[in-house]
């Protein structure tokens, strides 16, 4: 079973179908319900078992009880995917970026996946497998003149 962490329209969805067509049963979980819930009768059209968590992923307090939820409905996490995406200050050129717009990133794309880890972990290591794949952008390891907002904090996430 694979969750999806930022399932929407773009990566996300790519993950959950790539991993659907492999036999994995997906958890989605983002914000939109609505947009999540598309995105699971496409995906129940093309023969993948998917259900929905609405989550917001912004608030790392709330991942002991996301994981728990999709564990009581799924089953064992055997993959993780970690990729929310926020644009809102993400495409700020570095002459204009300041302390204020890295603090509001750093929840989605550096708190929450370490307690998406800290969640899975124990099993992981008991069972001695499991992947986490952490899909938030290029700009952690290349920098980009106008995504400076993002880059840091997707760096900071990476090590």
């Amino acid at each position: 079973m694979i969750a999806v962490f930022g399932a929407g329209t773009g990566l996300g969805a790519s993950v959950a179908r790539r991993f659907g067509r492999e036999g994995f049963r997906v958890a989605l979980v983002a914000r939109r319900q609505e947009r999540l819930q598309t995105l699971a009768g496409e995906l129940a059209e093309e023969g993948t078992e998917a259900s929905v968590f609405s989550a917001d992923l912004a608030e790392p307090a709330g991942v002991p009880a996301l994981i728990a939820a999709i564990r009581d409905r799924l089953g064992r996490i055997d993959v993780v995917e970690y990729g929310p995406i926020s644009t809102a200050e993400g495409f700020t050129p570095a002459a204009e970026l300041d302390a204020a717009a890295l603090q509001e990133l750093i929840p989605l794309l550096l708190l929450t996946p370490v307690e998406v880890v800290q969640a899975v972990l124990p099993e992981w290591t008991e069972r001695g497998d499991s992947a986490f794949l952490l899909t938030q952008g290029y700009s952690a390891v290349q920098p980009m003149p106008h995504l400076s907002g993002l880059g840091p904090v997707m760096s900071a996430a990476r090590k």
